[in-house]
């Protein structure tokens, strides 16, 4: 079993009826919580995602991955903890076939040097800017964001 984290269940609805203090007029039938991957468990599964399938060319089928990742990194302190070390999670997932390798720092796929390719992700990444809200990380600040995190990694010591 991977690790988990609990999260408060709630909807629009249940916030705006509690915060009228009409909330005890209604039955509850939903859950208070519900537990969720961990997102250290996400941040691996999306950075061999973005390896792998940067070779087949498809970048709708990724692109998202490289803000999303950059983001979990950021939060990293503000995460609960974990019962073991992120390389042992990592090695974990291996061992499971949750996932066929583990990127490295100089991964092309965050290098983003080959010309043709690159392109074709910058064009999936502007294709992307509707689904986000607020603020965008630029591309090439997510890439050397994961770059330097998994250069910290025990299994690319």
């Amino acid at each position: 079993m991977h690790p988990w984290v609990e999260r408060r269940l709630s909807s629009f609805v249940h916030d705006r009826l509690e915060a009228a203090g009409q909330l005890l007029d209604y039955e509850l039938n939903r859950p208070e919580s519900v537990r969720c991957l961990h997102p250290m468990v996400t941040l691996i599964e999306k950075l061999e995602a973005i390896a792998r399938r940067y070779e087949s060319g498809d970048p709708a089928a990724f692109v998202r991955h490289y803000e999303d990742t950059a983001r979990i990194i950021g939060a990293l302190d503000a995460l609960p903890e974990i019962e073991m070390t992120i390389s042992d999670l990592a090695q974990d997932m291996l061992a499971k076939k949750d996932m066929r390798a583990l990127p490295g720092p100089d991964e092309p796929a965050l290098r983003l040097d080959d010309a043709d390719k690159r392109a074709i992700v910058e064009k999936a990444w502007a294709k992307i800017a509707p689904m986000f809200w607020g603020e965008r990380i630029a591309l090439d600040e997510a890439c050397s964001t994961i770059r330097s995190w998994l250069a910290q990694q025990e299994w690319h010591s």
